[in-house]
Order: C-alpha cells, then structure tokens, then sequence
C-alpha cells in the first residue's frame, strides 16, 4: 500500500529534531563566544541524518532488532547530547549564576541547604544517599525494558517522549542559566567530606568522570526522575512501590550530596512535571491520527 511507503514520526523523534535546531541555532547565533562552533553545527545535523535514516530504514516492527532500534534509540542520543552540552555551557554568558541563586535560597533558609545537611552527616546515611543518588543510572532503562519487554510499546514511546522532553529542557538550561553546583562554589563552607565505602566513591567516580562541570539548573537527574517516578505509577505499580522511597531519596541526595542546589531540584521537578503534561497533551492526538489511519487501510481492503 502508498500509505506504508510514507515516512512516519513519533513525536520524540520530533522533540530531538526540534531540539538539535534549536542549539543549532543558539550555536551560530553566538558563534563569536565558541571558537568550535562549527564542529556542534556540523555534530548537530549529523544526528539529525541518523534520525531521517533511522525513520527511513527502521520500519519493520516485525522485525525484532529494528524495532528494537527504532523505538530505543533516543535513549541511546540522550548521552551523546548531554556529553556536546559540555562544550556549550557558556555559548552564550561567559560566568556563572549562582552567586543568584546563593543569596535567594539563603534568603529563603537563611542557610545553604547543603551545608546544613552535614550536620546529619555519618557513614550510614552517606552510603544510603550515594545509593539513592547512583540509582539514577538505572532508572529510565529499568522501567523501559519491563515497559518494551512486555510489548507495551505505547507507554514505552510515552515515557521516552517525556524523558526526552525533561532531558532536552534541561540540556538548554543549562546553557542558558550556567551553574557550577555547590560543590564548586560552597566547597570553602564544608567541614567534612561525604563517607562511605562503596555507593558513595562510585558516585563520586561517574560524576567526576562524566559530570558536566555547569550541568546543574535545572536538575535533569530530578526531572527524568520524577517522569519515571510517574510513568512507574501509571504503567506497573509494584515497581512504582519500590522506586518511590528511593527516587525521593534521590531527590534530598542531589542536595546531600553537593551536586545540587535545592532551586536546581525544584526547577527539575517542575520540568518533569510539564513533560508528563506535554506527553498527555500530545499522545491522544497521536492515538487519533493512527486510528483514522487504520480506518483508512480499511477501507481500501476489499471487501468479499
């Protein structure tokens, strides 16, 4: 049939698109602040070929390793993307803004919410919120494996889309509102370092090693988090019963930790939240479109 030739787009494949143009334009409209400007332009839109290829070649569902790719493969971007943010971070401002942030929440606390959290500082509680901390590497593959590997393909592309959506917010954020983290610009103000002996310097590790030094505002861990906190919730409870206490946890861990300020935690969950919002606004309308479309293939069926 015509109809099956026709080159068809998820709606994340539509964010990641919308997404990689709009750095690219950011990139070249200030491409006086970046020297390397023209290797993003040229890594950009060769995303941008993969996709079209993608589209174009992957569209057998019923074969099992190109549907694997097809549907997948955004979580496979999501990495790449974070990792060319960290040579973008000050496309546009040259400084950092969290002397800004600093002064509202000592305002709002009247103390640094991650200096005071040492105060509770001992090995168990260290070790617990490194753990709840490092959990965040396995959550969104967690949940879309049992997602995709019991062929619920619909809340699978759901939960990538939103994913998507809080990732890519959050990457221009970051580039729009540069902040180092606590960590950086509190470090004179702690008394004593985060213990523990095997979650805590393996976190540690994976952030040192492929942190984004400015990655912090908004709180990606706590946006992508929270989308799976609820997608979990909608799509299989047991695993929302067991993810809720630690994806909480993880929540005060970006702050307990040093990594986060509790405004790039509030910001993150709000973006999570308006992912969910923008998934629900556009999935029913994707669910029409496909449903007038198998109206249409049958009606061009014969009839016997």
């Amino acid at each position: 049939m015509a109809s099956s030739k026709k080159i068809s787009f998820l709606p994340v494949d539509l964010a990641t698109l919308l997404y990689l143009l709009v750095l690219s334009f950011l990139v070249l409209i200030f491409s006086k602040n970046n020297p390397h400007w023209l290797y993003f332009i040229i890594l950009n839109f060769s995303f941008i070929l993969v996709i079209f290829l993608i589209i174009r070649f992957l569209r057998d569902e019923t074969n099992l390793w190109q549907r694997f790719f097809r549907h997948w493969y955004p979580a496979l971007f999501f990495t790449f993307l974070y990792e060319e943010t960290g040579g973008l971070v000050h496309t546009i401002f040259g400084g950092w803004f969290d002397p800004f942030i600093n002064s509202f929440e000592l305002e709002l606390f009247g103390v640094y919410p991650s200096v005071w959290f040492q105060k509770l500082s001992c090995l168990l509680l260290d070790e617990y919120m490194m753990l709840a901390y490092f959990s965040y590497y396995f959550l969104l593959a967690l949940l879309g494996a049992i997602l995709y590997f019991k062929s619920k393909i619909k809340e699978f592309d759901k939960l990538i889309f939103s994913s998507a959506v809080a990732f890519y917010i959050s990457y221009l954020g970051f580039i729009l509102f540069p902040v180092q983290g606590p960590r950086y610009q509190l470090a004179g103000l702690y008394d004593c370092e985060i213990k523990g002996f095997l979650f805590t310097p393996l976190a540690q590790w994976v952030v040192n090693t492929g942190g984004l030094h400015g990655g912090c505002m908004p709180s990606s861990h706590c946006a992508v988090a929270f989308v799976v906190l609820v997608m979990a919730y909608r799509y299989h409870k047991i695993l929302f019963a067991i993810l809720a206490p630690i994806i909480i946890s993880m929540f005060i861990s970006t702050i307990y930790g040093r990594f986060h300020y509790f405004s790039d935690v509030a910001v993150g969950i709000l973006i999570g939240i308006f992912s969910i919002w923008l998934c629900d606004r556009i999935y029913p309308a994707g669910d029409k479109i496909e449903k007038s479309k198998i109206q249409m293939v049958a009606e061009e069926m014969p009839k016997k």
